[in-house]
């Protein structure tokens, strides 16, 4: 079976990373986040989790693609 790990930086609007991730994708699906700075962090809030949100979908398709999990395009509704 395929694994694969993908890293991630987040960074606020100014460019400094506040903020870490990674998925791992296996037999299941993880995906992490380890924030480095919690005052830029929660100043850029807005800014921070559309990029987590960005990660997560590629991740997702990746896993799609390999069958582990399935993009159900209701989901959230």
């Amino acid at each position: 079976m395929f694994t694969g790990n993908f890293n991630v930086s987040y960074k606020d609007s100014k460019g400094v990373e506040v903020a870490t991730g990674y998925a791992t994708l296996g037999q299941t699906v993880d995906v992490h986040l380890s924030v480095k700075d919690r005052v830029a962090y929660e100043a850029d809030k807005a800014n921070i989790d559309k990029q987590e949100a960005d990660f997560r979908a590629k991740v997702i398709q990746v896993a799609d693609i390999m069958g582990i999990a399935t993009v159900d395009s209701k989901a959230g509704e």
